[in-house]
């Protein structure tokens, strides 16, 4: 629904922007670090439900896993392969913040945050496509 679109869109958004400018702060203190993966994994958490609602919408199939759904998503030619990657590598990185036993590290933390620009690539991909 249009709503539930927009709602994931606001929140997509808003997660973003705060691990934006958490960044800008010492990510060696752990309560930045722990706010900046966790911003981070509920704006990549949005994308995935955005990519969800983009699949079913275009009926584009059944994707059984996450990776899937931008794959289907790429495939359809709606995103270039660039950003396909891009969603890869978030995808990779969402899986290793919910990991039990790996720590992410401040790199692959600063590497998340500049591939959350491509989510900027998707939200427009919604918007253009309710007109």
């Amino acid at each position: 629904s249009m709503i539930r679109t927009a709602s994931t869109v606001i929140r997509i958004e808003k997660h973003k922007l705060k691990a934006e400018e958490l960044a800008n702060k010492d990510l060696g203190e752990e309560t930045i670090f722990n706010a900046v993966a966790m911003h981070c994994f509920q704006a990549v958490n949005g994308a995935i439900e955005l990519g969800e609602l983009i699949v079913s919408e275009k009926k584009l199939g059944f994707p059984a896993k996450y990776r899937e759904i931008f794959e289907l998503i790429f495939r359809a030619k709606l995103i270039e392969k660039e950003t396909f990657e891009s969603f890869k590598r978030l995808i990779f990185l969402r899986n290793l913040i919910a990991h039990e036993y790996y720590v992410i590290k401040e790199e692959e933390i600063r590497e998340m945050i500049e591939l959350l620009d491509s989510l900027d690539i998707l939200i427009k991909l919604v918007k253009n496509g309710k007109k």
